[in-house]
């Protein structure tokens, strides 16, 4: 039940967010323009500005933003399921991150990379009304595990830290 209900969720909200960037598109955007493009390799590491966060060009660099933060952080694995960021043309990854305070990660969390703010900013509501704990930025976003016993308390803890880490937002 719970999984038709997250899945219906995510399709209503995979709706919304084509028609709202449908309207973006009539600008006869490239793929150099909106972001679909490969990033050069001299983009790779992370870029901060302080005003509106860092930019990650990957999971990985994210992982590794935390850890040098001091925060134990697991290598991402890329999700293979069909998912709202998937849908969107983004990348989906499970790994875990955790403190010193902890002595077990609490559980999955994900690091999810955006093809555009749009369809970030379409996913946050969504992830808020299912509960969720999360640092965002320009095209990305760290979802903190809710569903484990004690996991919600764990991330409303953790969430300030990864934002500092990465300069984010936490939305919750």
């Amino acid at each position: 039940m719970r999984t038709r209900t997250i899945i219906a969720s995510l399709t209503a909200a995979f709706a919304l967010t084509l028609a709202a960037c449908s309207s973006d598109d009539k600008g006869g955007h490239t793929n150099a323009q909106d972001g679909t493009a490969s990033t050069p390799a001299a983009s790779a590491a992370p870029r901060t500005n302080a005003a509106k966060g860092s930019h990650y060009s990957s999971a990985q660099d994210i992982a590794d933003a935390l850890s040098a933060a001091g925060l134990t952080a697991s290598k991402p694995q890329e999700e293979t399921a069909d998912n709202y960021v998937s849908q969107v043309g983004g990348t989906a990854c499970d790994f875990t991150v955790i403190d010193q305070a902890d002595k077990a990660a609490p559980g999955t969390a994900g690091i999810n990379m955006f093809p555009n703010a749009e369809a970030l900013a379409a996913w946050v509501p969504l992830s808020k009304s299912f509960g969720g704990v999360a640092v965002t930025g320009d095209t990305w976003a760290v979802s903190l595990p809710p569903d484990a016993a004690g996991a919600r308390d764990d991330s409303k803890r953790l969430a300030p830290k990864v934002a500092a880490a990465l300069h984010g937002t936490v939305q919750q």
